[in-house]
């Protein structure tokens, strides 16, 4: 009941406050499909949101021995190589951010391998593209909200339950993805 007092609150606020159209699209999916009640829990590669620091510890070991991941730059990060996935073989760097030590969060940076300054059609704003048509192949169900942010620039944005997922350029090199658990969020 209380959850459901939660979500109404937010309804309101939101049809109160909302002023751009894009940010309405984005609340409004948002409130829709926590309403629902319906659990999104898949990643990617067998990773899930409320995995356990060691789940993801042993899986990711248990894909490092069958050659799928390896350690990132600065052995900070799991990489994931796309070889074939994209237009250009690129790299998929991720870590997880861990609430109570369950993946409530997973911060993904995408690049191509042969990027340079000299390679327009490698820079963020084609690759940002090609992850979108990516993440729509890998996450069908929903389709993913257009919004352009003044300060971010263009992002796309899918809710689907409580997995939320944004693809945004960091820089000219680099395409960041988060995926969040709306229900362990503070900040919706």
């Amino acid at each position: 009941m209380r959850y459901f007092k939660g979500i109404l609150v937010v309804v309101c606020l939101i049809s109160v406050f909302s002023c751009n159209s894009d940010d309405r699209k984005y609340e409004n999916a948002v409130a829709s499909e926590l309403s629902r009640g319906v659990r999104r829990d898949s990643l990617f590669q067998g990773i899930k949101l409320g995995m356990t620091s060691k789940e993801f510890y042993t899986h990711c070991w248990e894909m490092n021995k069958k050659g799928i991941f390896f350690a990132g730059p600065g052995n900070t990060t799991v990489l994931y190589k796309l070889n074939k996935e994209l237009k250009y073989p690129a790299s998929m760097n991720f870590y997880p951010d861990f609430r109570q030590g369950k993946i409530s969060k997973m911060r993904v940076s995408f690049s191509y391998d042969a990027f340079a300054p000299w390679n327009k059609q490698m820079f963020a704003d084609s690759l940002q593209l090609d992850v979108l048509n990516m993440l729509k192949k890998w996450y069908k169900e929903k389709d993913f909200i257009l919004i352009t942010d003044p300060a971010k620039g263009t992002i796309f944005v899918q809710v689907d339950g409580n997995r939320r997922i944004i693809i945004g350029k960091y820089d000219d090199a680099h395409v960041k993805v988060d995926y969040t658990d709306l229900l362990t969020d503070e900040k919706k």
